[in-house]
């Protein structure tokens, strides 16, 4: 009876370590990724972009700001950190690092949309932090979206194992053969940038007819949060940018009334000694949109344009 006991607890000891050493493992392996979204989040915990130029925000960013374009019409390095659904609650901790991290970051442009100051209670990949969760910046965004997830993630032993994806497991096996063979080339060419190739959505179309009224929320205490951000990077030195980018408004659609965000933006803008540039009315024709918030890759490449020039003239 007692050898059954021992042993019992012998494969229960050795379960935990196995699955110490399997969660310790998938940590430090993913972090050596340098692609996908967990790529951008590595390239700010080990400033290996370096930006002159740090874009951040969700998918409107992601798709509309060229990097390459930006970098060559300002001769300044440029990196663009938007993730696809990930709105300023979640992504501020990732500001905030580079903030405190970055020696060469001169401007960040925030790339905002109409949702920018809604509440989300659903943390949007959340394995693209969890290597980072000790980190108090990372865990402080996160768990003011979802304190249940957040506080999980970071206390409950192997609870990592639990909530990440099959995206996880494929960082840490990308991470584990740049660890093996130093990658020989850089495969993040277009820095940060997603440009989607293709036309106006036609669904969209009917998105816009049926439309009569889209409320633009701004939560008040999202707005303090996103005005102290603003204001700590400003207090480095830093330009802040808040960008509006287009939207696509058919002519005498009256359902969104922009006026509550612009005048929110132009206000934060004010308080921290920052810009605010509105865009959403700068490209009136869908060829440069794939959908009403989205613009395709010509699009981008027009408005990447545009912003461009605006930069050059702050100078």
């Amino acid at each position: 009876m007692k050898n059954n006991f021992k042993l019992s607890i012998f494969y229960i000891f050795s379960i935990i370590f196995i699955l110490f050493l399997i969660d310790n493992f998938l940590a430090f392996t993913v972090k050596k990724c340098d692609t996908g979204n967990l790529g951008k989040v590595n390239k700010i915990f080990n400033n290996t972009s370096k930006p002159q130029i740090a874009i951040f925000g969700p998918s409107v960013g992601l798709n509309g700001f060229n990097s390459l374009q930006l970098q060559n019409q300002t001769h300044k390095t440029v990196y663009n950190f938007c993730l696809e659904g990930t709105l300023f609650t979640q992504y501020e901790g990732l500001i905030n690092e580079l903030n405190e991290r970055s020696k060469t970051t001169e401007t960040l442009v925030l790339s905002e949309f109409i949702y920018t100051f809604e509440p989300r209670k659903e943390i949007v990949e959340v394995e693209n932090y969890l290597p980072y969760l000790s980190n108090n910046n990372v865990y402080t965004s996160l768990y003011a979206v979802n304190p249940e997830v957040a506080f999980k993630c970071r206390y409950i032993p192997f609870y990592r194992l639990i909530a990440s994806t099959y995206h996880y497991y494929n960082s840490s096996l990308k991470g584990t053969k740049n660890l093996i063979s130093k990658p020989k080339k850089n495969t993040d060419t277009l820095m940060g940038f997603f440009p989607v190739d293709k036309k106006w959505n036609k669904n969209e179309d009917a998105f816009l007819a049926t439309t009569t009224h889209l409320s633009i929320p701004i939560d008040s205490n999202i707005v303090k949060e996103y005005t102290k951000c603003v204001s700590a990077l400003r207090q480095k030195g830093r330009k802040v940018i808040i960008t509006i980018t287009p939207i696509y408004i058919p002519k005498g659609q009256t359902a969104v009334d922009l006026a509550p965000l612009r005048n929110t933006f132009k206000e934060i803008a004010k308080k921290t000694n920052s810009t605010f540039w509105d865009f959403s009315e700068a490209m009136v024709d869908k060829k440069y949109f794939h959908s009403v918030n989205h613009l395709n890759a010509y699009g981008a490449a027009v408005f990447s344009s545009l912003f461009a020039d605006s930069l050059n003239r702050m100078k």
